[in-house]
């Protein structure tokens, strides 16, 4: 694990076991598109195995940017077949005349095929969503969530994160999911979420939140459109919580410093530059930052780079693996991590799900998960400092395989 800078949140027994009686922890989970096949799949194997194991009479619900998993669509029918109510929902440009999608077709065929021998209240569907499911606009339904109302002995499960349940989650990129296990209240507030997504239509207001003590829970779109005559934008809450931070604090043993770690996948636009002025402020109060990025906006990575102190540590977290220029592998996380002092209080902070820091992510459907406690921070922060300190390399160019109209995102799932 630690070759790979996987950290394993518990086995995968529970998740892959027949036994009734095996229960599931609330519990932290890492990819790694480097390492072994079982690294790789830690997070689609977890999904697949929460499939395999809800019992006859209880309900799927799955929302992914994009399907393209033969193992996943596979366990969805079985399910299906078993009595299991399921309900998938994806973003419309992932299957087109111009982009054949193969496994969304084959799920949607197999369920609506076992429909026709179901009453109408067993039936299962896969649907598209035209643009953000909860707005009806351009953007994107880019949220990513999966919800079981029974895995084996749990009930009121809850995944998410930044993982699409594709085999590219698995293969080319670094990805991560929270599970919460017997939830009621979280489950019921998301099942609420993706009803009003199922819809496909507008919801205003669209940011809801759901908050408890120690985590909360944020959906998206977060503003309306720009022609939009709506309730006003609700507070962001990354930049919220940046403008809360206290760069240094007293300890018993003297002067600490707050850490700040990123890993946001993509980092540019109006929200993006917003986020990079107050980084700025921090490193030069002498915070410790460390941003690890796949896609940095040009104007955002200038305001990184012009500070009394010096660039802010910033790396890619991407690698081009055949010698082509075109990046293969690269993090999709979408994470922030703060550890030291927010209020003037000792305090750990942590926000994952499936949210760029990017103009378009402010009005698509989005999942933003929000924690407040040590061992979700310190997961984090370790395994962003281990990539950015062990980043992926390339291989040295090969001329013959560069492309003449180079684009070096053209093999990233683009849902930015």
């Amino acid at each position: 694990a630690e070759a790979t800078g996987v950290r394993a949140a518990g086995p995968l027994d529970c998740w892959l076991s027949s036994r009734p009686t095996c229960r599931l922890s609330n519990s932290l989970t890492f990819n790694s598109a480097y390492g072994s096949k079982s690294e790789k799949y830690r997070i689609i194997n977890k999904i697949v195995g929460a499939i395999k194991r809800t019992p006859r009479g209880e309900q799927i619900r799955i929302m992914s940017w994009n399907i393209m998993s033969n193992s996943a669509v596979d366990a969805l029918l079985e399910a299906q077949r078993r009595g299991v109510l399921i309900y998938v929902l994806m973003d419309a440009t992932n299957q087109s005349r111009e982009v054949p999608n193969p496994y969304f077709a084959r799920l949607q065929s197999g369920l609506t095929r076992y429909n026709k021998v179901l009453p109408s209240s067993r039936r299962s569907y896969a649907k598209k969503c035209q643009g953000a499911c909860r707005r009806g606009n351009s953007a994107s339904a880019h949220a990513k969530f999966f919800l079981f109302s029974a895995v084996g002995a749990s009930q009121n499960v809850v995944i998410q994160g930044s993982a699409n349940l594709t085999q590219a989650s698995a293969g080319n990129q670094w990805n991560d999911i929270y599970t919460y296990v017997d939830k009621s209240g979280l489950y019921n507030f998301t099942r609420g979420i993706f009803q009003e997504m199922w819809k496909d239509r507008s919801v205003y207001p669209a940011w809801h939140s759901y908050k408890a003590p120690t985590y909360e829970l944020h959906f998206s779109p977060r503003i309306a459109n720009p022609n939009d005559a709506h309730p006003a934008t609700p507070r962001d809450p990354l930049y919220d919580a940046l403008g809360r931070v206290q760069c240094k604090y007293s300890t018993s043993s003297g002067t600490a410093r707050t850490v700040i770690r990123s890993a946001p996948d993509v980092l540019r636009g109006v929200w993006g530059d917003q986020i990079a002025r107050r980084l700025r402020v921090l490193w030069e109060r002498g915070c410790s930052v460390k941003i690890g990025y796949t896609i940095l906006g040009a104007s955002t990575g200038a305001i990184l780079r012009r500070t009394s102190r010096g660039p802010v540590p910033v790396r890619q977290l991407a690698a081009d693996v055949d010698g082509d220029k075109v990046l293969d592998k690269y993090f999709h996380l979408k994470a922030w991590t703060i550890n030291g002092s927010m209020d003037n209080k000792r305090a750990y902070w942590t926000m994952n799900g499936s949210s760029n820091v990017s103009d378009l992510s402010r009005v698509s459907d989005e999942n933003i998960g929000i924690f407040k406690f040590a061992s979700v921070t310190l997961a984090y922060q370790r395994h962003i400092e281990y990539w950015f300190n062990n980043p992926p390399r390339s291989r040295a160019v090969v001329p013959s395989r560069v492309p003449a109209n180079l684009d070096p995102y053209a093999n990233m799932e683009k849902d930015y």
